[in-house]
């Protein structure tokens, strides 16, 4: 037997779009970046980072600069111009 008072276990139930969001999981980046994206100044994307480099060959590959010894030939390595800054963004 409590002495004390009990409280609910929730408050309220949860709408169908809490639901949703409390299930989705977190974005995996695609791509090879220097720090994790969304970690850097809020606003700002890897396009307007002086790191960004951008490889012509047939086409033009977004890079970044910063993690230039881990490159491969493959796009595993490509950034977006619109992925999030990380803490490395300049």
């Amino acid at each position: 037997m409590s002495m004390g008072v009990e409280l609910p276990l929730f408050d309220r139930v949860m709408t169908p779009a809490e639901r949703r969001k409390l299930l989705r999981p977190k974005p995996k980046w695609r791509g090879l970046h220097a720090a994790e994206p969304g970690s850097g100044p809020p606003g700002e994307t890897c396009g307007t980072c002086l790191n960004l480099m951008r490889k012509h060959l047939s086409k033009t590959y977004l890079k970044c600069r910063r993690v230039h010894s881990r490159w491969t030939g493959g796009g595993g390595t490509d950034v977006r111009a619109k992925d999030p800054a990380c803490s490395k963004w300049v």
